[in-house]
């Protein structure tokens, strides 16, 4: 019973960047920080740090901000180790920070996140299936090669304007290359929604793809989420 109470009264709010973690630890009266790395050693090293202070981290609410970049992974690894990780949605988060007075930049801060943790206790977030997660890289990996091509056909005509024939050539032969992995990346994105079907539909998805969305969301998605 004594580590049930300590963890119903320990809270944890953390802000998300590129390449750290800011965890703000509230337990016992008590507010304690740390800067941690945004990798796996770093998610390692808060849950020994929370240890060491004698929180319980199975069942440990831990507010965080999931429309940041970055978060996701750490999130997902944090539910991994039996943390409650909440996501805190901007909405109810930026009526808490005016309900005290705070700025609208502060809903970002771990600090804020954690004292709106311990006020509020948010529903947990219920982490992605394995197949949502390796659609949404799917995606990504495909935007970044039709990225490329974009760039490589600006490339194109500024070669062909110069006249440099031979780069222009070269260059086309390269583009063809996109293209054809273009074509690759939407065929193995078709099989892997097939294989997996309803998926919900992910937020890379949105105005893009639409030979994607058409075959692999159809008509029992197209009210979906």
């Amino acid at each position: 019973m004594e580590h049930a109470t300590k963890q119903e009264s320990a809270f944890v709010g953390i802000e998300t960047s590129k390449l750290l973690l800011k965890a703000v630890l509230i337990s016992a009266g008590e507010v304690l920080c740390k800067v941690l790395e945004n990798d796996l050693a770093g998610y390692r090293w808060l849950r020994s740090w929370l240890q060491r202070n004698d929180v319980p981290v199975m069942g440990l609410r831990v507010c965080m901000r999931l429309d940041d970049p970055y978060s996701e992974v750490a999130a997902r690894v944090l539910a991994d180790m039996g943390m409650l990780v909440c996501d805190a949605q901007p909405g109810p988060l930026e009526a808490y920070a005016r309900g005290c007075g705070l700025p609208g930049g502060a809903v970002r801060g771990a600090v804020v996140l954690a004292q709106y943790c311990a006020a509020t206790r948010p529903a947990p977030w219920t982490p992605p299936s394995a197949a949502y997660v390796e659609l949404r890289l799917w995606l990504r990996r495909l935007q970044a090669v039709r990225q490329l091509r974009k760039q490589e056909m600006l490339r194109l005509e500024d070669h062909f304007h110069a006249g440099q024939i031979a780069l222009h050539q070269l260059l086309r032969q390269q583009i063809a290359c996109l293209d054809a992995q273009i074509r690759q990346h939407e065929t193995a994105i078709l099989a892997h929604v097939r294989r997996h079907p309803g998926l919900p539909r992910p937020p890379e998805l949105a105005d893009n793809y639409q030979r994607i969305a058409r075959y692999t969301f159809g008509a029992s998605l197209a009210g979906g989420h």
